[in-house]
């Protein structure tokens, strides 16, 4: 680590709540305009003369997609958001971002949690089939972001590419998968109890290759822990740079939330809604 740097601190908040990491869980500046988005995938390959399937890392950016066989990370932030995806509209539904779950969370159908309960289900078969089917389609997300290095990197087809050797790249991957959150959640709890945050550590991320009763490929995260290289000379921006994403991306679903929480107000409460008159008071 170098004496000279200083390490990371946000303004009027407790580092370990702007970052999002708690002991119970638990390069140089970019622009988030910069960030590539990682997820797992399982491609297929030649070795030999048989074709395998490999787990990888996707790496997108733009129009830009690049593959690699593991990341060594250091993340800055963590947050968790609910989502669901919507067939009609072709994308996904999400509430705001935050620091746990253990809330209700507008999202942008102007209600909260995407229709799903707060808190623990005691008895979920108890539940009507209807609620129980809204549940289950909606997902947690764990959502990191950090920077990376990433090792081997090449595209589809097999080719080589080498611009992203020597450097680190700023990330945000949405982690959906338990077995992947899990082995995540583990490695942060090892730093944590060694009073390391995850800035100042490597953690290596790998694939590994799974299987859904219908045969159906999926990759899986499995993570260990790397070196420690402490503070590096722009941390603090990076950091405030993720935690202006993180504001940013929650103020558009805020947004949508108030946008279709009037449409949702009844006739009735629209009426009183409408009656009500600004008072001034005077001195």
């Amino acid at each position: 680590m170098n004496a000279n740097v200083v390490p990371l601190k946000v303004d009027n908040m407790n580092l370990a709540d702007a970052m999002g990491f708690s002991a119970a869980t638990t390069a140089s500046s970019k622009a988030t305009s910069d960030l590539y988005r990682i997820s797992t995938a399982v491609i297929q390959e030649v070795e030999g003369k048989k074709v395998v399937d490999s787990p990888v890392f996707k790496l997108r950016k733009d129009d830009d997609t690049y593959l690699a066989r593991s990341l060594d990370v250091r993340f800055f932030a963590e947050r968790q958001r609910w989502q669901k995806w919507d067939s009609l509209s072709n994308s996904f539904q999400r509430t705001v971002m935050s620091t746990n779950l253990n809330m209700d969370l507008k999202d942008v159908l102007g209600g909260f949690n995407l229709g799903r309960p707060t808190g623990y289900i005691k008895d979920f078969k108890a539940l009507p089939a209807d609620q129980q089917d809204l549940i289950r389609s909606v997902s947690k997300v764990k959502v990191l972001m950090g920077m990376a290095r990433v090792n081997g990197a090449f595209i589809e087809g097999g080719d080589e590419v080498d611009m992203f050797d020597g450097i680190e790249v700023p990330f945000v991957y949405d982690v959906k998968n338990r077995e992947s959150m899990q082995a995540i959640d583990g490695t942060i709890s090892k730093l944590m109890n060694k009073r390391l945050s995850p800035v100042e550590n490597l953690i290596t991320l790998t694939g590994s290759g799974r299987s859904m009763p219908s045969g159906t490929k999926f990759a899986v995260v499995e993570s260990d822990l790397g070196e420690t290289v402490g503070f590096a000379d722009g941390d603090n921006d990076v950091l405030q740079n993720f935690l202006s994403y993180i504001e940013n991306n929650n103020q558009y679903i805020l947004n949508k939330w108030e946008e279709n929480n009037v449409e949702r107000i009844s006739a009735e409460d629209s009426a009183i809604v409408g009656s009500i008159v600004d008072v001034q008071d005077f001195e």
